[in-house]
């Protein structure tokens, strides 16, 4: 049979293209096809360029190479450049034609046109690789996450778990998929309440959630939280179901120890004798014990919904409304006293004291209110103040009187050069003065107890009466270097008792500070307000104490101070006038370097 017909043969036979090339491969010969590759007749120098992509150049030429040098048959799959233009694929086979001397006359190249099932292998390739790298993915997600993961089948068998669920288990791999519930340690009923609910899920389509304990093979029975989720087919149907289930053992012992707080909570403040309520971070009230109800007569739930500060005595409401906003805002801890209406209409003091509440990550969480009836101190304390302010009316005359003789007994007796006498009666006089002062600090404290200190308020600069005290001071004091130091500052106040309260700081240094030392009075504008400071080098006042030393009565108590005559009244006094001038009065010291006692008042 001749070539030509060899070749038609041999294409419709078996290959797509058939062609011939040299013994080198350095020219095509010919090529027929059936439409794969571009035929040609004549010889082709750069098939190698005109039928393969460049990507595969490398390779095929190096295939030939090999081929020729060892006289080998060779197979190989390779892109191709196909007859309409595009890229295909193609699996050529080539044969060696040999002479009677071993030597290759030419090689015969047949071609299979392999481009779809090439596509076709790529495809499904692609598909397991990205099957294997999301399976992979899952893998790590399921494996790291302390949530237990798994999949039914439609017969209850296990066909996977995660590691968390099989060390729940205790188990490996092989020993618990494709078995059944009970087989993997649950009980009975716990395999059969499973059983129900996959076959709810695969009868409605719709997930279903439950709670359950189960024995941990390591941390013993633990409170379990879980969801089962239908898994449907291409057409719909649930073909398994998957669950994830979480361990809520710790969620739920801190939610009962919680309750149980709560219900503590709830008893004491039930039982207890103080009024109680709480309050949310909003500020809405939330709770209130039942002695509310018995005090004002309203019911529990009117006090939730209305809340209590319209029972305030209307001389009250507008400074503690005042206070809750600012104390809110600030979420500080705060106490007042002030008035409330009872159930038959009468007045009762309440001492309040509200305490914030915060949440475990630091957030505010309201406040709680505890309201004590201070209704009979109040009422001793009015008594004690009337009878302080009775008593020092009635002592003020005779003293006044005897104050009076003194003066005369005085005069006469220098008249008459008796200076023993002289001298004696200055000593009375100033005794005469101290308990006249002592009198005057008892009536103030009594009338600021009543709020009936009468108030004379003026426009004064303060540098004119710092003069006018240093005049004073420094012609009767000489156990100490006074030190004044003031500039024009305008203000509206009581002269006299803004007089009254510089004296009284200066007074006190006096007393407490070393002989010889030095004692600075001084005042200036700080942040838009006066700011007048006494500033001495006694013992100093220790922290825990410094709170404290503004109260009524109290006196701090230590060696350096415990002979120094006083009843506590002088700095109540002081801070009672500061604040009734929308002032404040406050103290830096430093135990055993001084102190500095200043007070602060709005300018003019």
């Amino acid at each position: 049979m001749e070539p030509e017909n060899i070749l038609t043969t041999s294409i419709s036979a078996a290959f797509d293209a058939v062609f011939t090339m040299s013994s080198d491969w350095s020219r095509m010969l010919h090529l027929k096809s059936t439409g794969f590759l571009q035929q040609t007749d004549t010889p082709v120098t750069d098939w190698l360029h005109q039928y393969i992509p460049q990507e595969d150049q490398a390779r095929v030429a190096h295939m030939v190479r090999e081929a020729v040098a060892r006289k080998q048959r060779f197979r190989l799959i390779h892109r191709v450049r196909t007859a309409n233009g595009g890229t295909g694929w193609a699996l050529s086979s080539a044969v060696p034609v040999m002479d009677n001397q071993e030597q290759i006359v030419e090689w015969l190249v047949g071609s299979i046109d392999i481009t779809e099932s090439h596509r076709a292998s790529d495809v499904t390739r692609t598909a397991r690789q990205v099957a294997e790298r999301q399976i992979r993915l899952y893998e790590t997600i399921t494996a790291s996450t302390p949530d237990l993961i798994y999949v039914f089948d439609l017969n209850y068998r296990f066909t996977y778990a995660n590691k968390a669920l099989l060390a729940m288990w205790g188990k490996e791999w092989e020993a618990a998929i494709g078995k059944g519930l009970r087989e993997n340690g649950y009980e009975d009923w716990h395999a059969n309440m499973h059983e129900r609910e996959i076959d709810t899920v695969r009868r409605t389509k719709l997930p279903i959630r439950g709670e359950v304990s189960f024995p941990h093979a390591v941390l013993g029975r633990r409170i379990y939280d879980y969801i089962f989720t239908p898994v449907f087919n291409e057409i719909g149907d649930v073909e398994a179901i998957a669950g994830t289930t979480r361990d809520i053992t710790d969620i739920r012992n801190a939610e009962m120890k919680i309750v149980e707080s709560e219900n503590r909570f709830r008893n004491m403040a039930e039982g207890a004798d103080v009024m109680i309520n709480v309050t949310d971070g909003q500020g809405t009230n939330v709770y209130f014990n039942r002695l509310w109800a018995v005090v004002t007569g309203r019911t529990i739930p009117d006090l939730l919904a209305s809340g209590w500060l319209d029972l305030v005595h209307p001389d009250d409401k507008i400074r503690i409304e005042r206070l809750l906003a600012e104390r809110t805002e600030k979420k500080l801890r705060w106490k007042s006293e002030f008035r409330i209406v009872r159930a038959d209409g009468s007045y009762l003091w309440l001492l309040l004291q509200a305490t914030p509440r915060f949440h475990s990550d630091g957030s505010f969480a309201g406040y709680i209110n505890s309201l004590v009836d201070i209704t009979d101190i109040k009422e001793n304390e009015q008594r004690k103040n009337d009878f302080i302010s009775t008593i020092s009316h009635e002592l003020r005359t005779p003293l006044t009187s005897a104050t009076g003789f003194v003066e005369i007994l005085q005069a006469r007796a220098v008249s008459d050069g008796d200076q023993h006498a002289a001298s004696m009666l200055t000593i009375v006089e100033k005794q005469l003065d101290k308990m006249t002062r002592m009198l005057h600090n008892f009536l103030n404290a009594a009338r600021f107890e009543s709020s009936n200190m009468h108030m004379r308020i003026e426009r004064f600069d303060i540098s004119i009466l710092l003069h006018e005290l240093e005049e004073e001071l420094k012609a009767t004091v000489t156990s100490h270097i006074l030190s004044f130091k003031s500039r024009e500052i305008w203000i509206d106040a009581d002269k006299e008792k803004i007089a009254q309260v510089i004296h009284n700081l200066i007074s006190n240094a006096i007393k407490y500070s070393p002989a010889g030392s030095a004692i600075t009075i001084d005042c200036d504008i700080i942040n838009g307000q006066l700011r007048l400071t006494v500033e001495d080098y006694g013992p100093g006042i220790r922290l825990e104490d410094q709170p404290l030393i503004f109260t009524r009565f109290y006196r701090v108590r230590n060696t350096q101070t415990k002979y120094v005559p006083g009843f506590g009244i002088g700095l109540f006094i002081c801070s009672e006038i500061v604040k009734a001038h929308n002032g404040q009065i406050a103290v830096e010291s430093w135990p055993g370097k001084g102190s500095a006692f200043y007070f602060t008042l709005p300018v003019a």
